[in-house]
């Protein structure tokens, strides 16, 4: 049985030519899911990177499951990129170098290795020139709802809950977000609508959302209820 692999959507190097491959996978378990570290495997071949002095491609992509067997990877761009300057310390030949990412307040850490195929003394290889760096990304900023001028909407699923405050995490220092609270036949819960709902102007992973008429939403918990969320100007995250 196939576990997991690179497919047709991993596309090859252009100036390469070789089929993806999956090189390793890393994972670690992230909130609610299984946060993977997928190293893919561009090629070329070790023989003619041996010959050409230079670093192979391996480029760093995401995705994630919820049970180790079965993985969603929705978006095929690297995540972390190999340059393919020559001079760049992270040339090729990507790898990360622990669990994955570390989570350090409201940024997520993702340390990993990269090859410049130079030594410092001169000396030119595929396994030459080694370093390790790190990229940052806001917490839970995978992926945003994003809105311009114009309002977007936004409802979710049905969901119940057991604590009474709803946080955010949004970017719209210079837009503007709403919510409010649909009950399961999709009509607003008045006290809970946008009209009353404080607006939101920041740029923040951890925003509670204040209504006028209600001091949190305690009297809802445990009830099936829809939020919807009405942005301009911003990207909201989760």
């Amino acid at each position: 049985v196939f576990w997991v692999n690179a497919d047709s959507l991993d596309k090859p190097d252009p100036l390469v030519g070789d089929r993806a491959q999956l090189y390793s996978l890393n994972a670690v378990a992230y909130e609610s899911i299984i946060l993977g570290e997928f190293y893919i495997h561009l090629g070329p071949t070790n023989n003619i990177a041996e010959a050409g002095k230079f670093p192979k491609i391996t480029e760093l992509k995401l995705g994630f499951s919820r049970d180790g067997f079965h993985w969603h990877r929705p978006d095929r761009r690297p995540f972390i990129q190999a340059t393919r300057q020559k001079g760049d310390w992270d040339r090729a030949y990507l790898h990360g170098t622990m669990g994955v990412c570390l989570v350090m307040g409201d940024e997520l850490w993702f340390p990993y290795c990269g090859y410049s195929g130079d030594a410092e003394n001169g000396h030119s290889s595929m396994y030459s020139g080694a370093s390790i760096g790190f990229a940052t990304l806001r917490r839970d900023g995978f992926a945003s709802m994003d809105a311009g001028k114009r309002a977007g909407q936004l409802t979710t699923r049905p969901v119940t809950f057991s604590g009474k405050h709803l946080f955010v995490n949004v970017d719209c220092p210079t837009g503007e977000l709403l919510v409010e609270v649909l009950d399961k036949e999709g009509k607003v819960i008045k006290p809970f609508s946008f009209k009353n709902c404080k607006p939101t102007r920041v740029d923040a992973t951890l925003q509670r959302i204040e209504w006028t008429s209600q001091q949190d939403l305690s009297s809802l918990a445990g009830q099936a209820v829809q939020f919807r969320f009405r942005l301009t100007n911003g990207k909201l995250y989760s």
